[in-house]
């Protein structure tokens, strides 16, 4: 029994060292947070999941991509977020905040779960959003905050 006890305590304090832990923010800050930190907004189709899940762009809302399908990594070295990496396990059209990250040559983009992306049905929402609004009212925000950034280009 002693046994059991030790190990759930193990497995519990490990779990707790490898959570992530993120600050919360209400829709609004959290959007100005993540533009600050990314290299590269755009709306984009996850079309692959996995740790190197592909992304088919579909709007570039800030900086400038040439390719129609890039590459997402699950990997990177953000200390600002505890390495909280965002890792889409859906399908479908995402807001997504990424940074661009070169390994052996490649490159890939990277995003925390700290940020703000997001599928843009709001059927996953972002690990810091504290808001009381409703699925719709934060749709038509997502919605106001993309043509703001499409006028800024």
């Amino acid at each position: 029994m002693r046994q059991i006890q030790t190990l759930i305590m193990i497995l519990a304090l490990s779990a707790k060292t490898f959570a992530c832990e993120c600050p919360e923010y209400n829709l609004e800050e959290l959007d100005k947070v993540s533009y600050e930190w990314s290299d590269v907004i755009l709306i984009g189709e996850i079309i692959k999941t996995g740790t190197d899940y592909q992304i088919k762009v579909i709007e570039v809302l800030k900086w400038k991509i040439d390719e129609e399908i890039i590459t997402g990594k699950t990997i990177g070295d953000s200390e600002e977020f505890n390495n909280c990496t965002f890792y889409p396990n859906r399908k479908g059209e995402y807001l997504l905040y990424l940074k661009k990250i070169v390994i052996n040559g490649m490159t890939y983009y990277y995003s925390s779960e700290c940020l703000g992306s997001r599928l843009l049905n709001l059927d996953y929402s972002p690990v810091s959003l504290d808001t009381e609004k409703s699925k719709a009212e934060i749709i038509s925000e997502t919605n106001k905050w993309i043509n703001k950034l499409r006028k800024e280009k």
